[in-house]
C-alpha cells in the first residue's frame, strides 16, 4: 500500500521464456553441409599439399568450422583422407567402366584410354591423395589394388574378343593388360603430380592419343 492506504496493483508473473529448439532436419542438414565443406576443404588443400604437409586444424580452417566441429565428423586426418580417397575411387570406377566399345579394337582402346584419363583427371586431388596415402595405408592399397583387377578384367574381356575374332594375333592376355594398363595408371598419376610429361605430345590435350597409339603398337594393330 501507499501512503493513502490504497493498494499497488500487481501484474501476474510473466511465464519462463523457453529456448527455441531447431528442428531435427535443420540439424542433420547443417551436419551433412559441414561434413561436406570438410571433405572439399581436405581435397582442396592436397591439390597443392602432400598428405603430412597440412593438418586437422588447416583441414577444419579450410571448412570455416573449429577443430571441435571436426572431431564430431572424423576421428582424424586419415580417416577423412580415408573418406576422400573411397569417393574418388567410386567415381573414378563409374567413369572407366561407362565408355562404348567402338567398332574395332582400335576404337574401343581410344575410348576406353580417354574415359580412364579423364576420370583420373575429374577428381584429380581425390585421385593424388588416393595414389599418395596407397603406399603407407594397407586399406587405401587395397582400394586401388581392387580398382585395378577391375580395369585388368575390363581390358581383358576386350582382348580376348579381339584374339577370338581373329582382329588381332594371339598373345599373352593377362601379361599384355597388366603392362598396358600400368602404363596408363603411371601417365595418369605422373601427370597429377608432376611436370614431367611437360613441352611433350602427351602433354597436349588429354594424351589418349599418344597413349592409345601405344597400345596400338604394343598389340601390333594396323592402321
Amino acid at each position: 500500500m501507499n501512503a493513502r492506504g490504497e493498494a499497488f496493483a500487481t501484474s501476474p508473473p510473466a511465464a519462463p521464456v523457453r529456448p527455441r529448439r531447431r528442428a531435427p532436419g535443420r540439424r542433420r542438414g547443417d551436419a551433412a553441409a559441414t561434413r561436406a565443406n570438410l571433405l572439399e576443404s581436405a581435397r582442396a588443400l592436397v591439390d597443392s599439399r602432400s598428405v603430412p604437409e597440412f593438418t586437422v586444424d588447416d583441414i577444419a580452417a579450410g571448412a570455416g568450422v573449429s577443430r571441435a566441429a571436426f572431431y564430431m565428423h572424423f576421428e582424424n586426418k586419415l580417416a577423412i583422407c580415408q573418406e576422400v580417397a573411397r569417393t574418388s575411387q567410386s567415381a573414378f570406377m563409374a567413369a572407366v567402366t561407362s565408355f562404348e566399345r567402338g567398332p574395332d579394337l582400335r576404337a574401343t582402346i581410344l575410348a576406353g584410354v580417354r574415359a580412364y584419363i579423364d576420370g583420373f583427371r575429374t577428381d584429380r586431388p581425390g585421385m593424388r591423395m588416393t595414389f599418395e596415402l596407397a603406399y603407407a595405408e594397407p586399406t587405401v592399397r587395397e582400394l586401388v589394388h581392387s580398382t585395378r583387377t577391375t580395369v585388368y578384367g575390363l581390358w581383358q574381356v576386350e582382348f580376348t574378343r579381339a584374339v577370338a575374332s581373329g582382329e588381332c594375333a594371339p598373345f599373352d592376355i593377362p601379361l599384355v593388360t597388366r603392362l598396358l594398363v600400368g602404363m596408363l595408371e603411371t601417365f595418369c598419376v605422373r601427370t597429377t603430380r608432376t611436370a614431367e610429361y611437360s613441352g611433350t605430345s602427351a602433354a597436349d590435350g588429354d594424351g589418349a592419343a599418344v597413349i592409345s597409339e601405344l597400345w596400338f603398337r604394343a598389340l601390333l594393330l594396323e592402321p
